[in-house]
Order: C-alpha cells, then structure tokens, then sequence
C-alpha cells in the first residue's frame, strides 16, 4: 500500500509542469492545500492557500500580532513597519528557535488578546510563530521571505523547535502540527536576497525536483532558469515546488514511511544531524544540499544529475563524513 503511494505521487507529480505557465512578480497565483484529518486545525479549517500577492495590499486588524525577522524591517511597506502591533526577532537557530526563548515570547504575548499571528521571515520566523498561535490558539498567517520557506517551510503545518541541553544540540525536540488560514507569497522579498542567500534557499526546490519530478530537474538545468539574475524563473521554480509539495499532502498526508516521507524527509535525516554537530551554526539549506549529495551516493544517475545542479548554482557540496 504504501509503495503504491509513492507510485501515486510520482504518477501525479507527472503532470505538474510550471514550465510555460504566465507567471510574473503581479500574477495572483494560488495553491489549495489540504488540511489532514488527524490534524488538530481540521476542526477548524479543511484546506488553506498560497496566493500571490503584494504585503501592502493585505489586510491587517488591530487584534493582529506580526512576528517579523528584525532583517527586514528595512524592506517592510510603511503600513507593516509602523503598525503598532510588531515584534521583530532576531532569527538565529541556536538563540531564537529553542525553547527556552520561544516559552518566554509565549508568556508576554499570552494574554493580549491576540486573535492573529501574521509571520513575516523564512523558516526561523515561520516555526517560532507557529508555535505561538498553537500555544495560545490563535489563527495564524505565513508571509514566508526567502524561497526556502516559500517553497517548504510555510506549507504543511509543522511546527518545529528546537533545545540546547548543556553541550548536547537537539534539533525539533518540539514537533507538531498546526496549519495557517493563509500564505501570501510577497515575490518582492526576493529582490533582496543575495547570491549566497538563494543557493542556500534552493535546498528544498532542489530536493523535490530530485526526489519527485524529472521535469523540475529539466528546468533547473535550462537556460530559463536564472535564480540569480531573473526572479521570474526563480519564483517559477518556488511555485512548482510548492505544488509539488501539494501533491504529497493530498496522497500520502502521513508521511507513510514508503510514501511521501520518501520525499517530503529526504536527506533531513542526514541533515538534521550535521545541523545538530555544527551547535546549529549550520543553516538548514546548507545542511539539507550537504545532507542530499550522501544520501544519494549510490544513485550514479541522481549524483549526476546533483553534481549538474550544483555547479550551474555555484552550490559547494563536499560529502558529510
């Protein structure tokens, strides 16, 4: 049953192609994802969505908390760096997403009647605001800012934190679940961004195009897709990944260990470990492009196909020993 489910993802992730799609920064682009059964949102809401479209055209209320990534306070429209409800946070791995730190933002926000998180950050930002809405349960919207989040973190409801216990680095000691209402995907956010901060955002597109759809992989390789220089090809690529990811969640949601766990946990098993041995001063992506050319070693034709990938990117990936 379950390798019938991979067999099913891949059938389905067949038909996925983003390749001549009209997407620009404007396009009011949206993905429908589902909420699992088992999960504690579903009482709640069955499905969310990822749409495309600009930070300062979004609604705000005054019962809204935005939990922002300090970084970006320079990039933020007027209306979102003023507004009188804003919490920037430093957005360090081993100093911000840990429990201790995480517990103690819980008590100052807990009883200001909040009715709305609104996460404005990559990874870091969008699991410490998790979080924050399931503790104190409240909605919750993710504004993902670098293609990793955009294309992974944001979607599919995990919450995850992690420890330092003395010199021992746990990473996701805390793991659960819970959903946004919505994702808006601002593509501005991309315009700054580094060369270096995109290699390392590519992980997970990477990683999806390998694990689950030779034509993401075609793409990537094609002169059109320009990471560095075209943000059009790049928010294309997030895009397909997301829906990618969609697939996944709608025919294996619990991550069935022949299923989309094959996809959606490739490499991090590797990866979560090196994060772990660095004291986290790895970040996520690096470990992740790290993490995928071990796990595939003895897949010559994956390898092949990795190693092209990584030098068009400019992406260093020694093996982890």
């Amino acid at each position: 049953m379950e390798t019938d489910l991979l067999q099913q993802i891949q059938e389905k992730s067949l038909l996925i192609d983003w390749s001549n799609k009209e997407i620009n920064i404007s396009t009011p682009v949206v993905i429908h994802f589902p909420v699992p059964s088992n999960h504690p949102r579903y009482s709640k809401i069955k499905s969310y969505r990822l749409i495309v479209m600009k930070i300062k055209n979004y609604p705000l209320s005054e019962t809204d908390l935005i939990i922002c990534d300090e970084q970006l306070k320079q990039y933020l429209p007027e209306k979102v760096a003023n507004f009188p409800h804003i919490i920037f946070i430093e957005a360090v791995e081993y100093k911000t997403k840990i429990m201790s730190e995480v517990s103690m933002l819980q008590k100052t926000i807990s009883d200001k009647n909040y009715k709305r998180i609104v996460a404005i950050g990559g990874g870091i930002i969008a699991n410490i605001a998790s979080f924050l809405a399931e503790k104190i349960h409240i909605d919750l919207v993710h504004v993902p800012t670098t293609p990793i989040s955009m294309s992974d973190a944001s979607i599919g409801g995990k919450v995850r934190v992690n420890d330092i216990q003395g010199n021992i680095f746990v990473k996701h000691v805390y793991k659960s679940f819970y959903e946004p209402s919505e994702i808006i995907l601002d593509a501005q956010f991309l315009n700054h961004l580094s060369d270096e901060q995109i290699r390392i955002g590519l992980a997970e597109v990477i990683k999806h195009a390998l694990y689950q759809s030779p034509l993401l992989i075609q793409y990537i390789l094609s002169d059109i897709f320009q990471p560095f220089t075209n943000k059009d090809s790049l928010l294309r690529a997030i895009l397909w990944t997301a829906d990618l990811k969609r697939i996944c969640l709608e025919v294996d949601p619990e991550e069935s260990l022949n299923g989309s766990y094959k996809i959606l946990r490739a490499a991090h098993d590797i990866s979560d470990k090196l994060e772990e041995q660095s004291g986290f001063m790895l970040q996520h992506g690096m470990a992740v492009e790290k993490a995928m050319t071990e796990d595939i070693k003895s897949d010559i034709e994956k390898s092949e196909l990795l190693v092209k990938i990584y030098q068009k990117l400019g992406i260093d990936s020694p093996a982890s020993n």
